[in-house]
Order: structure tokens, then sequence, then C-alpha cells
């Protein structure tokens, strides 16, 4: 309620409930505000004096527990976020994704209240990031807020999540390769699986982005061919192995023998390899990670051959150069020269040598082969859940959405219609 009690100064009064549900009755009056002369400037509407009991009202209205309230800003609401995504064993990848996320929203709206952040600023902000960083940071953005505000509801600091009803912009033009992994056809498949242990083709090493801008001559030398290049990286059984199974390179990596039951041609998924701050590289063996969850995968014939091989010859590696007997070693099935754990980022610049090399669109990551393996056991007419379990995931709708390949030719549909309409085949 405003009451004005002179011209140009006004009274507010608003009720409001306290953390123990009392009412109280908060007056304020305008603000003294001068210009540059020291002058007293009129509060014409009474604004002033609204603003000022406002700001009271939202000072005493705080959840039970103290933690957050809707006077919170964005920038507190997402310490608080972080620090309850560490608590549930958020992969550090992820929070680092998440932090560069939360510097945007931050600089765009960090100081505002909770109460003061609606879906039309988040939607417009949503814009600001897709057109300057793209969809898929657009996307991340919008999961980050959302879970961030859907935090805030738990908290009672809300009672409603702004991000909820809040669409994202059409039409935002990709910034660079973004879209994920292409799939990989078969005969792609097998075409990699033969030129990483036998092309001959020249496998230059990528220059850095320092030397492409300078554009400097690069000093000439003799590159391996692939097949050198992928022996000497140990790559060809790595990528062997991503095309048997459909792991992630994380996994892969993190690999033990004793994962391994070459008698009964099975893999077990325990460990991923990541890198955390301040830690470097480490194996992790988390319960329910949903992107390493424990799973026992059935192998072919050429992985088991090929598993039996690599046995033997790390096994001969070890008599030659042995590990140092003072550090703790894991038994893995890929470690690197030194014995140690392997950085799935490295191996994934190795990939895109290999794959610079043979010829292939930038967008076939190590990632492609997940989708082969999901087209693979499609094509065979095996259900999407035993797929799912193959790859390790715990909705298989979310594997035919995105790992089947889609907007192929199916002749197999076309001979069943030609089958009923002309009753060939009977």
């Amino acid at each position: 309620m405003l009451t004005e009690l002179s011209p140009g100064h006004w009274e507010a009064r608003i009720l409001v409930r306290d953390a123990s549900g009392k009412r109280r009755d908060l007056k304020r009056v305008s603000p003294i505000k001068l210009d540059a002369r020291g002058r007293k400037i009129p509060d014409r509407n009474g604004s002033r004096a609204l603003d000022a009991v406002m700001a009271a009202a939202t000072s005493i209205r705080v959840d039970l527990g103290g933690e957050l309230s809707e006077s919170t800003s964005v920038r507190q609401l997402w310490a608080l976020y972080r620090a309850h995504l560490v608590e549930q064993g958020r992969a550090g990848n992820t929070l680092d994704r998440y932090d560069v996320v939360a510097e945007l929203f931050n600089t765009a709206f960090g100081e505002r209240r909770l109460l003061e952040v609606t879906t039309s600023a988040v939607e417009a902000f949503l814009k600001q990031v897709g057109e300057a960083k793209g969809p898929s940071s657009m996307r991340t953005a919008r999961n980050v807020l959302s879970g961030m505000f859907r935090y805030a509801v738990r908290k009672d600091a809300l009672t409603v999540n702004p991000v909820r009803e809040s669409q994202m912009a059409k039409n935002i033009e990709a910034k660079g390769r973004t879209g994920g992994a292409r799939d990989l056809t078969i005969d792609e498949l097998r075409f990699i699986l033969t030129a990483v242990r036998t092309s001959q083709v020249p496998c230059p090493r990528k220059l850095s982005r320092a030397e492409r801008n300078r554009g400097t001559p690069v000093k000439a030398y003799t590159p391996p061919t692939v097949a050198d290049y992928c022996d000497s990286a140990d790559l060809a059984d790595l990528v062997t192995l991503l095309a048997a199974t459909g792991l992630r390179r994380s996994q892969i990596l993190g690999l033990l023998w004793s994962d391994i039951d070459l008698e009964a041609r099975t893999l077990r998924t325990t460990g991923k390899v990541v890198r955390v701050k301040g830690d470097g590289l480490v194996r992790l063996e988390v319960e329910d990670d949903p992107k390493n969850r424990r799973n026992t995968i059935a192998l072919p014939d050429f992985a088991v051959q090929m598993l039996k091989r690599r046995r033997a010859a790390l096994a001969a590696r070890k008599l030659a150069s042995p590990p140092d007997s003072n550090a703790p070693m894991l038994d893995l099935v890929f470690p690197s020269a030194v014995w140690t754990l392997r950085d799935p980022q490295n191996v994934g610049h190795e990939w895109q040598r290999v794959r610079d090399a043979l010829g292939m669109a930038d967008d076939i990551t190590a990632h492609s082969f997940r989708h082969a393996v999901a087209t693979i056991l499609d094509d065979a007419g095996l259900s999407a859940r035993v797929t799912a379990d193959v790859l390790g995931h715990a909705d298989p709708a979310m594997t035919q959405r995105h790992y089947m390949a889609r907007g192929r030719t199916h002749h197999a549909a076309a001979e069943a219609l030609e089958r009923a309409v002309n009753g060939s085949g009977n």
C-alpha cells in the first residue's frame, strides 16, 4: 500500500511472513536522493519507497533452512548448486563444461535475485549464447540453468522453475564442428580396421594452432605410414576393440586384464580413465556411473584373437622393458609406453591424425565406432534392449534415438511390401 505523506514523499507498507510463519507489517518511506547540486529529488510516484519495502521483504523471506531464498543471487545459487553436484560425484569433465557456461550467465545476470529471473530473460540469454557459441552450447546452458533452478525449487526458495517453460531459439547456425559423431557405414568400418594395420598412406603430424596461424613452413621430414604410426602409437588394437565393443575411449583405457575372460569370450566394464584437476589421470570405479555402467559384453572372435596376441606381446615387452617396481602399477590392457594410464584426450588426437591421413570426414570420431556397433546390431534384427545392454545404456529408447542410424534405404522393407502385394515368396 502506498501513501503520499507529503508532495514527493511516500510511505510503502507490505505484509510478509517470516521463517516462523508470523506476519510482519513492514513500512518504508522514500529514501532521500540528491541531484548533482545537492538538492532533494522528489519521489513523484512512490517507486523509491516501494523498492525499499520490497528489498526489506525479500531479506526476511528465507526458507526454513536459511540456505536459499528468492533474494539469493544467481551467482550464489550457482555456487551452492555446484557444491551439490560435487557431492553427487559428478564427473570433473562435466563440471569443467558447466563452469564455462556458468561464466556466461554470471556475466549476463549473475547479480539478479532469483525472483527477478523470468522465462523471457532466460530465453534472451539462451539466444545470445546460441548466436555466439552455437546450438550445442545453448543446449548445455539451458540444461545447467534448469538444474540450478530445479534445485532452488526443491530448497523452497522458489515455487516455479522459470527455465522449465523456456524455448531455445530456432535456426541457430552451428559454430565449427558440432552435432556429435557421425555414423560409420559397414564399408567404412572395414576400411578403417584394415587401414590401421596395413595402409601405406603417409601420416603427417597435425599442425598446432600457432603453427597454422603463423603460416611458416614446417621443417621437412618423412612422415610414417598410417600402419607404422598406428603401431608406434599403439592405436590399431585400440581401434579394433572400439569396433568390437562400442565402449568409450575412457572405458577402453581403463580396462584391466582381470576384466577380460578370454575363455568365456567376455569383457567386464569396471573402471574408466579421467583427468582430475590436481590429481592428473586417475582410474575411477563409481557405482551407477551413467558413462560407465557395470556390464559384461560378449566379444566377437576377431577381438578375442587380437587380445590373445596382445597379452603375449605385452608379456614380452615387460621382460624387455619392465615397469618401475617401486611405482604402483595397474595391469592395464592399454598402458602407456611407461606402463601408466593413457590420456583419452591424447588418444583422440592420435585418431584425428590417422583420420586426416586417410581422408575421412572430421565428424568421424572415436565415438563413431559406438554408433556403428548400435547400427550393426539393429541391422542384425536384435532388439533395442539388447543393444542398450551392450552399450551400457539404462534406457533403450535413448539408444534408438541417438545411436541407431536413421534415414537409410531399407531394401528389406520393399521386399516385405512386394511379398504382401504380389504374394511372391509364398
